[in-house]
């Protein structure tokens, strides 16, 4: 069968591997779709990032094949997939931390989520396999595991209603977040440096919506939040410019939530400024299992209608075509089909 790997630095190719058998507790997935994270990105073209890498995990298929012992699901079923599960007795987990957990980290499907087959582990099956509803498209469901990262993001702030939130970056995870707000009722702004991408956060009902570089994004969050700032700046791409931003932009008291980051990063953070102000600097990584189905039941809404932000579809055997379109910042949103 074919998988998609990068065994070099900037490049991803198809590969033949052997067919994946379930074990006993696992399953095996025929693809339909994995959707392209930024990690997938990262691991592609970040020199620093060993080679040969796994990519692929955000998956949408059909169970293929059940080992012993797994009574929840038959083959045929149609399933998303998620790579992740915490030991749930860990000081982690226990704790309230179980993206933390060392075998959250370590777990994953095989051998990843751009092949034709997938085998699911059995400390995943139970956790991370959510049955897809008949109402809820393929490309809808691929944006099961995203969504729970933007949920768990959302558990890790103090938003009330009536809050105000900008969003900066509205590409493909932007709009993730604003119908999450949305459902929060709080004012959501939006600011990027492309006027299509919040032409789109203004029809997915963003407030207002900010142009770098031609906008004063500050007195305009001010002006919206009656003269205090936003409660939260939630930053999709943190660099230097971007936490400057959130800087100017939130309120005394309020949260900057880095949510796009790369390894390595070092934006310098004025900390007396934090001190000073009481701004929280608030991260969140991957997703829960509990958020999988929290977000399966979002997509099963008509009013989350993510499928829109699809930009481009490539079978595995060309996927390299989006990554390089991802890359140069041509698309916003891949997905690569089995």
């Amino acid at each position: 069968m074919k998988l998609l790997t990068c065994t070099r630095t900037g490049a991803v190719e198809a590969i033949d591997v052997a067919e994946p058998a379930a074990g006993a507790g696992e399953i095996v997935v025929r693809m339909s779709l994995c959707g392209v994270c930024g990690t997938d990105l990262m691991k592609v073209y970040d020199a620093e990032t060993p080679k040969p890498v796994q990519l692929g995990h955000e998956i949408v298929g059909r169970v293929a094949d059940v080992g012993e012992g797994v009574k929840r699901f038959r083959v045929g079923d149609r399933v998303a997939v998620a790579h992740h599960a915490p030991d749930y007795g860990s000081h982690y987990a226990r704790r309230g931390s179980p993206t933390q957990d060392p075998h959250f980290k370590a777990s994953n499907v095989s051998p990843g989520g751009f092949a034709e087959l997938i085998r699911v582990p059995a400390d995943l099956v139970p956790h991370t396999v959510v049955p897809v509803p008949e109402h809820v498209s393929d490309e809808r469901a691929v944006f099961m595991e995203p969504l729970a990262c933007c949920l768990r993001a959302m558990d890790r702030v103090p938003l009330r209603e009536g809050d105000t939130v900008l969003v900066v970056g509205v590409g493909a995870i932007g709009l993730l977040f604003l119908p999450l707000l949305r459902d929060r009722s709080v004012t959501v702004l939006a600011a990027d440096t492309r006027a299509e991408r919040l032409d789109v956060a203004l029809q997915w009902k963003a407030s207002a919506g900010f142009l770098v570089g031609r906008d004063d994004v500050a007195k305009g969050t001010r002006a919206s939040s009656g003269g205090r700032g936003a409660d939260l700046v939630l930053l999709t791409a943190t660099n230097a410019a971007t936490i400057a931003l959130a800087l100017d932009c939130v309120r005394d008291g309020g949260v900057i939530l880095p949510f796009g980051v790369k390894p390595g990063m070092m934006p310098p953070v004025d900390l007396w400024q934090l001190y000073r102000r009481e701004v929280s600097l608030v991260t969140s990584y991957s997703a829960t299992p509990e958020g999988l189905a929290r977000a399966m039941a979002i997509l099963a809404r008509p009013d989350y209608p993510l499928e829109q932000t699809i930009s481009h579809r490539f079978p595995i055997m060309t996927a390299g075509e989006g990554f390089a379109l991802l890359h140069d910042m041509k698309a916003s949103k891949v997905v690569v089909t089995g």
